[in-house]
């Protein structure tokens, strides 16, 4: 019997939900569950693009508190309201950025200072446990798998972003249907080499 490949990146809406925790984000993910102590019971959560910053809010959000997401570009009114609500309410206010609030464009001087105060957490770059396991996470999501080592050649040798691995998963379950092929070493040296 031999399996039909189907082209499941467009049927499976996006994959797991499942956060995948590792040196690179620990600490952003601790200050999540220590709501209590956050300065001005605010925090700012910064990251990388698809380091998984929207699903630790997603996470936050249905535990405790309000989260904005793209809180750079919510607007100097709406973050103000946000955060004098949180102080009125007494509960905890999540911002989301990609950048960290000292590059965002805010012109109000209260708000820029109160910004300034509040916890930042941070997640750093990938690294060697995170590349392992979200290249193992992304292709399962697509309904492949990836060899120990082909897992070992990509570790080594791929960009350290969030970005770039998903973009080799999709990759790689794209040629690995094509090619109705596993997603082995020949595999993956072709599209690292």
């Amino acid at each position: 019997m031999r399996q039909i490949a189907l082209p499941l990146d467009e049927l499976r809406g996006g994959g797991s939900s499942s956060l995948i925790i590792t040196d690179a984000n620990a600490t952003a993910f601790a200050g999540l569950g220590n709501a209590g102590s956050w300065p001005g019971r605010c925090a700012i959560l910064v990251g990388p693009a698809r380091s998984g910053k929207s699903l630790m809010a997603r996470y936050f959000a249905a535990q405790t508190g309000t989260v904005i997401d793209d809180a750079d570009k919510s607007g100097a009114e709406i973050l103000f309201n946000a955060w004098n609500r949180a102080q009125e309410r007494g509960t905890p206010l999540l911002l989301i950025s990609r950048w960290r609030p000292v590059d965002w464009n805010i012109d109000l001087p209260d708000l820029r200072s109160r910004l300034g105060a509040a916890l930042l957490l941070e997640i750093s770059a990938p690294d060697d446990e995170m590349v392992e396991q979200l290249l193992q996470k992304q292709l399962a999501d697509r309904g492949a798998a990836i060899g120990v080592d082909a897992l070992s050649y990509v570790k080594r040798r791929i960009e350290r972003s969030y970005a770039a691995i998903e973009a080799f998963a999709r990759n790689a379950n794209a040629l690995a249907m094509a090619e109705n092929a596993p997603v082995n070493l020949a595999l993956v040296r072709k599209l690292l080499d």
